[in-house]
């Protein structure tokens, strides 16, 4: 009779257990001017910090997961701040803008400073990126970088390094975009 017990509780918990409720869906950010596809639920948070541009308001559109997801992915996360208007006005100064902003970005996440970015093309516009997989080798982080109409954009994808996670990284890269 235990085991009878045992063995009903078992099949009901389990499944629950292991669900994954995280369904996937384009978030629209009418603030951030930008749409992206990612996990639901996501959470906005505003956070005053160092930025490139000096102390601002840095707005966060993310997804965590739920504490039996987490074997997969750690973090998704979309956050933006202001550019002044000088900024946008040549191309050499964007430049150095972006690289100093990947240069602070990778501070974050590591001590080593060693840590080679790229310059990239985020869906039409000028940006950088890198990707760091932490010391113990148990998770990876990708980070692309742009700055469009005004905005200085960070995307994150902080996941873990054993699980197929391409597919659902490019899924977020390449969703986003500019709200016209």
């Amino acid at each position: 009779m235990r085991y009878f017990l045992f063995s009903i509780l078992f099949a009901i918990v389990l499944p629950s257990c292991s669900r994954d409720d995280t369904g996937w869906k384009t978030h629209t950010i009418p603030e951030g001017n930008f749409s992206a596809d990612m996990p639901s639920p996501v959470q906005k948070a505003e956070k005053t910090e160092v930025t490139v541009f000096g102390k601002q308001v840095r707005h966060f559109v993310r997804w965590k997961p739920s504490s039996f997801a987490i074997d997969k992915f750690k973090l998704f996360e979309v956050s933006y701040t202001d550019c002044p208007a000088n900024v946008l006005t040549d191309t050499f100064r964007l430049n150095m803008i972006l690289d100093s902003a990947v240069e602070m970005r990778i501070k974050d996440f590591s001590e080593n400073d060693i840590i080679d970015y790229q310059k990239i093309e985020l869906n039409g516009f000028m940006g950088r990126a890198f990707f760091y997989d932490t010391p113990k080798g148990s998770t990876t982080v990708s980070v692309k970088i742009c700055i469009a109409e005004g905005k200085l954009y960070d995307l994150v994808v902080v996941a873990k390094k054993d699980y197929a996670i391409n597919e659902d990284m490019s899924k977020f890269f390449n969703s986003f975009k500019l709200l016209k």
